[in-house]
């Protein structure tokens, strides 16, 4: 049993916060991830589209160790962001990626670190989901076989590669500025067709949309954004995906 299996059984339903090491200091982000705690949030994720130094990571982690009592995830870009001090990480395939690096290059560079630094890793089958008139940043640094809104069907195949492959869970992502989230019709799609636990992500900005992606079938809901901009939503989030 992994640790999103035990926390589930745990809380049924499932909040992370989500920091990005670029976009502020080592003790900013220890105060967030703080506050987030406190709140109840079940794991803070460290990652971003953008990382290119490992020490940025590894100081990020370290200040968040340091402030909050909650299991830290790395949500890495490549192999450079893998930093040895953290708990678990998303071992990640872009699914829907059109280059090798995001399929395996990358994970073939970081897996002989995640061994050596005993980083617990969470197979993850990452699906980024186009919902945005403008490109999400992730849609400007990644080339795609793009899964519009409302190409459900798509949707649902890649996740259901994704549980036949082994991997432990997927991540829903519609991106850090996406315009809407993954729709709910999508959710109860993919949750009628898989088993494993359902992550998603981007566009989340209050609790009623949380709640809505929960009862859609999702069961972990990640909020990044409002780490910086509105952390106060977090708390209003989490007591309502619990009720």
């Amino acid at each position: 049993m992994n640790i999103i299996e035990e926390l589930l059984q745990k809380y049924k339903k499932l909040h992370f916060s989500l920091i990005d090491p670029d976009k502020q200091t080592p003790e900013e982000a220890g105060e967030r991830a703080k506050i987030c705690a406190k709140y109840g949030t079940n794991a803070i994720m460290i990652g971003g589209t953008t990382i290119k130094e490992r020490k940025t990571v590894y100081n990020t982690v370290k200040a968040i160790k340091k402030a909050a009592k909650v299991p830290t995830i790395l949500f890495p870009n490549s192999a450079d962001a893998i930093s040895e001090n953290a708990d678990y990480i998303f071992f990640m395939k872009l699914l829907n990626s059109k280059e090798n690096k995001y399929q395996i290059s990358e994970q073939v560079r970081g897996a002989p670190l995640v061994k050596k630094w005993n980083i617990t890793p969470i197979p993850t089958g990452y699906i980024v989901i186009s919902t945005s008139k403008k490109p999400t940043t992730v849609e400007k640094n990644v080339k795609l076989h793009k899964i519009q809104i409302d190409d459900i069907k798509k949707a649902v195949e890649y996740a259901i590669y994704a549980e036949m492959t082994g991997m432990s869970c997927i991540y829903l992502e519609a991106g850090s500025d996406a315009e809407r989230p993954v729709s709910n019709e999508m959710l109860k799609a993919i949750r009628s067709e898989i088993k494993i636990p359902i992550i998603v992500g981007g566009g989340i900005k209050n609790a009623s949309t949380a709640k809505e992606k929960v009862d859609a079938g999702a069961d972990i809901i990640v909020n990044g954004t409002a780490t910086e901009e509105n952390i106060r939503v977090i708390e209003d989030i989490i007591h309502t995906i619990r009720l």
